[in-house]
């Protein structure tokens, strides 16, 4: 018998693994998974193990002493029967696998079967079956679980210790009983009225937790039938600490849960933000200097999910001027960072590939030389290839983004300052001896640059290196020794600062590359906004170029600096990217606008006439 000193403490040991796995979705994977009706999907049994699922289940009747399966009996066929769905695959793959289930001998199946009809025959049947498949019995990656008709606890011992029983959470087991309950089952509908939208009431969640914590005292298993089948039901068991999540979707339940690692993420690096005076905030006052700051692929879920992360704080969501920014192209709904950004530097929309060149590939004039003509300044920094579509907006013409060549080549000729990025294709031998020629300071390392004095161009292979994989500070370091030359010229400057890699954790659905590169581009907004308190004719904007992946978020902690979130496309889409402004004319950038007003909202606010 448990006494009752050990059910304490049983519970007290699960109360505390809960409260310490609260939210820890990184626990979950397929063999969390239950395929439910798993007889019903169009290749029974095979689509949930090649999904490498931990538990199907099939419903079963006795009909001419042997065991169909179907849902109902009105769809018998004789075909259909559980050897050929199940237990022939199941001993296939284990005379495959050496003894085993999987090929990885680590991971197990649960044969859940659902008895319809008087479980004294139907078992009988089942037990006599299983004869003629010792190697599905003496294997202990599987287990056989009944579930559905079932003998009273007291009758478990007369049935083989290769056959488990799916126990009930109201039903008080001695120790010898208990051993032969595999899992707990209850019925959902049963419990709570929750449809799996939002979250479950308080009082329906302490049920389902008072529900799964009974289980776990007893060290069993858990699972409800008949919960809500779609990803916000998912994420929500998940959260109570369910074990096997039901599913009649198996690629869906798949895909999520094998991405739950990339979709999840826990900062470990909080911060403190920068707090903003404001006395120059939304004036009328001239403006002498523009940052424009571009974290490519990012769009208000994005900094949701950054927010969230460092528990509440971001410097960007100090500004009060918030707007919209349309981001399509001139051919194409979805644009890409080469229109986008084209119509930040030149006021013109373009076509997807094309850089700082209209739809017939004529040349644009951009911020850096239109503002040259005022004596001004300017300087670009990317964390990504220094000819790569953003920064190449702004000092080059073509009509393909990828020439990188011809676009270095056009940095020479172009009025900008100052180019800081990455290692790109386009340092052809031809290309050093024109920046040579043009007597332009060249680097490989922005450390080994002490202050910048001429036209400058940094090529760092740093730049390329994502903040996770030791870019450490480089590009605030950046943004200092920029911001330390433009401030001196007295006419005023334009800094453009791409965070390139932002985009790629959007590529690549990866939520902790998004965040972290995020995060690192939030403390640059910080410095440009402290500078612009400082200097009070500086106007600071933020927008991205478009949004990529379309990012939604599940579930996060703003207390504890955790999120989960999940992505739809690997690829950028139509959602408009929010735009932040600070200084003097920040309220020029309020309301839903083209992205191509960027561009014209800066020469107003330097009181320039296009």
């Amino acid at each position: 018998m448990i006494t009752l000193s050990k059910k304490i403490a049983a519970l007290l040991a699960f109360g505390l693994f809960t409260q310490n796995q609260a939210q820890n979705y990184l626990k979950y994977t397929v063999e969390n998974a239950h395929s439910h009706n798993d007889y019903q999907q169009e290749i029974p049994f095979w689509q949930a193990y090649y999904a490498n699922f931990g538990s199907v289940e099939a419903d079963v009747f006795l009909v001419k002493g042997k065991l169909w399966v179907a849902h109902t009996e009105k769809e018998l066929l004789p075909e259909r029967t559980l050897e050929s769905l199940y237990l022939d695959p199941i001993s296939k793959q284990i005379k495959l696998n050496k003894g085993s289930i999987y090929s990885d001998a680590n991971k197990k199946l649960q044969l859940l079967i659902d008895i319809k009809q008087d479980y004294k025959t139907s078992l009988n049947a089942l037990v006599s079956v299983l004869k003629k498949y010792p190697e599905i019995t003496g294997c202990a990656g599987v287990k056989i679980m009944i579930t559905g008709g079932r003998p009273q606890p007291g009758d478990f011992k007369n049935y083989p210790n290769y056959l488990s029983f799916d126990g009930n959470l109201d039903t008080n087991y001695t120790a010898d009983q208990l051993k032969r309950v595999g899992l707990f089952s209850a019925d959902f509908q049963e419990l709570v009225q929750w449809n799996g939208k939002g979250i479950p009431r308080d009082e329906e969640t302490e049920k389902i937790r008072q529900s799964v914590s009974k289980a776990h005292a007893q060290q069993k298993p858990v699972r409800f039938y008949g919960a809500p089948d779609f990803k916000n039901a998912w994420v929500n068991l998940m959260d109570l600490d369910v074990d096997y999540i039901n599913t009649d979707h198996i690629p869906d339940l798949k895909k999520f849960i094998n991405t739950i690692p990339k979709n999840f993420y826990k900062n470990t690096k909080e911060y403190e933000v920068y707090q903003p005076t404001y006395k120059t905030d939304k004036t009328d006052k001239k403006v002498k200097n523009i940052i424009l700051l571009i974290p490519d692929g990012t769009s208000l879920p994005q900094y949701y999910a950054a927010f969230t992360a460092n528990k509440g704080k971001l410097n960007v969501f100090n500004m009060k001027s918030t707007g919209l920014s349309k981001t399509n192209s001139s051919n194409a709904y979805i644009t890409d960072s080469a229109p986008g950004s084209t119509a930040f530097a030149t006021g013109v929309k373009t076509k997807n590939t094309f850089v700082g060149v209209d739809d017939h590939g004529k040349a644009l004039a951009q911020i850096p030389d239109i503002i040259a003509a005022k004596g001004m300044v300017s300087g670009l920094i990317s964390t990504g290839d220094v000819t790569d579509a953003t920064p190449a907006d702004f000092y080059a013409h073509s009509d393909n983004r990828n020439s990188s060549e011809p676009i270095l080549k056009d940095f020479v000729s172009s009025k900008t300052k100052i180019l800081i990025g990455g290692p790109t294709n386009g340092l052809s031998r031809e290309n050093v001896q024109k920046i040579k020629d043009a007597k332009i300071d060249f680097y490989q390392d922005l450390k080994s640059v002490k202050t910048i004095n001429n036209r400058t161009l940094i090529i760092d292979p740093l730049a390329s290196q994502r903040i996770s994989n030791g870019r450490g500070n480089w590009l605030a370091d950046a943004f200092d020794l920029t911001l330390n030359n433009l401030k001196e010229n007295k006419k005023g400057f334009f800094m453009m600062i791409e965070a390139s890699q932002t985009d790629g954790g959007g590529h690549s659905n990866n939520l902790e590359q998004l965040v972290t590169e995020l995060l690192d581009f939030d403390h640059v907004v910080g410095k440009a906004m402290k500078f612009a308190d400082e200097n009070k004719e500086t106007l600071v904007i933020v927008v991205g170029d478009h949004e990529t992946g379309g990012l939604t978020l599940l579930d996060g902690s703003l207390k504890e600096g955790w999120v989960f979130g999940n992505f739809s496309t690997n690829d950028h889409t139509s959602i408009p990217s929010s735009v932040f402004a600070y200084g003097p004319h920040s309220q020029e950038f309020t309301g839903l606008f083209e992205n191509t007003e960027i561009f014209h909202k800066i020469l107003e606010a330097y009181g320039i006439r296009k």
